[in-house]
């Protein structure tokens, strides 16, 4: 019986890896990224469609993540909401990312308190840069950005699967809530600045 054990043990890890991946095909798949990802084309607001859960988001509204890219290929990040209602008080952060190798533009490190940074990779992105899906290689992480604040639910859907299909459990996946009137208006704050008079009240 031991030997038989061993036998089959040397067969699937060397002589037929392919049984392996069937077995465990998710753990053994690497998280692919997008392909030439345009910064230019990237930069600008998202807003925040779903997200799996992530502490700094607890009771947030309205999520937009703002993207400003600079001469040195640094990226400029914004996230913000407003907290525990579409009225809420605002809450803001602002940090900065960079290209993990040149080479590849979907691949960022992002840091908003030194010396702690997150890995931010474009996994999935409408070819007219609509909607994007951001992701981390230990999968746990995630969010689902739109050019809009409101998503058709069948996309959603589609989203979704596709992202499952990638090895993501989205089972505990939080949408967020959005509302077009008070996301649009809230995205006036993103740059640093004082109230004018023309300021849209949000």
């Amino acid at each position: 019986m031991k030997t038989f054990l061993i036998s089959l043990t040397v067969y699937l890890v060397l002589i037929n890896p392919l049984t392996v991946d069937s077995v465990f095909p998710l753990e053994n798949k690497k998280l692919e990224v997008v392909s030439n990802l345009d910064l230019k084309k990237f930069q600008g607001t998202w807003y925040e469609i779903a997200h799996n859960p992530w502490f700094p988001e607890k009771d947030c509204f309205s999520m937009i993540a703002h993207y400003k890219l600079t001469e040195n290929n640094q990226i400029i990040v914004t996230n913000i909401c407003r907290k525990k209602g579409f009225d809420g008080e605002i809450s803001k952060v602002t940090g900065k990312a960079w290209l993990v190798n040149p080479k590849i533009k979907a691949k960022w490190e992002v840091q908003f308190i030194w010396p702690f940074t997150l890995d931010y990779w474009v996994i999935d992105l409408e070819e007219n840069y609509n909607y994007a899906v951001i992701g981390e290689p230990e999968r746990e992480n995630l969010w689902i950005l739109s050019r809009k604040p409101i998503m058709k639910k069948r996309l959603l859907s589609k989203i979704i699967k596709a992202t499952k299909s990638k090895g993501y459990d989205l089972s505990n996946l939080i949408l967020t809530p959005q509302d077009p009137l008070y996301s649009e208006c809230l995205t006036q704050w993103i740059e640093e600045r004082d109230k004018k008079k023309d300021a849209k009240i949000c």
